[in-house]
């Protein structure tokens, strides 16, 4: 049993978070310098706050997580609430929680995903994907937020 693919999809996991990723800061980087200001700002009424997406980010996290850690059930869904949460409740939270919580995301990820083969990449997450499809997703979902997230730092940081 190998595990030589899944220690790769770490790597990512890590360089992405506070490493040094190919495509500039890392997610920590990014984040240590937003201030609860910037963190709850919006460009428009319509538009997410910097906080908001995090909060999101960490959401979609949670479905690996939880099925690694052992809740077969568990499916995130984009109708819950908690999917995008309201800006009111994420303001009540404060943005050290939220920051908080992306960070024990990561560790959570990197240790349950260090536990397990590569085997678990070709198992079905659900009847659409693979486990290989869901990391990846999630690999690819949170870079696509992290350029939202410096977007909306660099608006508000002027």
């Amino acid at each position: 049993m190998t595990n030589k693919q899944i220690i790769e999809l770490v790597a990512q996991f890590k360089s992405n978070y506070e490493g040094e990723p190919w495509f500039g800061n890392s997610m920590r980087e990014i984040l240590n310098e937003v201030s609860p200001e910037i963190a709850f700002g919006t460009p428009t009424k319509k538009a997410h706050s910097l906080a908001q997406i995090v909060w999101h980010m960490v959401y979609w996290r949670q479905s690996l997580i939880k099925r690694l850690a052992g809740d077969i059930g568990y499916k995130g869904s984009m109708k819950s609430e908690d999917n995008w949460s309201t800006a009111e409740r994420l303001l009540a939270l404060g943005w050290p929680a939220i920051q908080e919580l992306l960070h024990t995301s990561q560790q959570q990820l990197v240790e349950l995903l260090e536990q397990q083969t590569d085997d678990l990449l070709e198992l079905p997450y659900s009847e659409k994907a693979t486990y290989r499809q869901l990391i990846n997703g999630i690999i690819q979902h949170d870079l696509y937020h992290l350029g939202q997230v410096a977007y909306l730092k660099s608006i508000f940081s002027e």
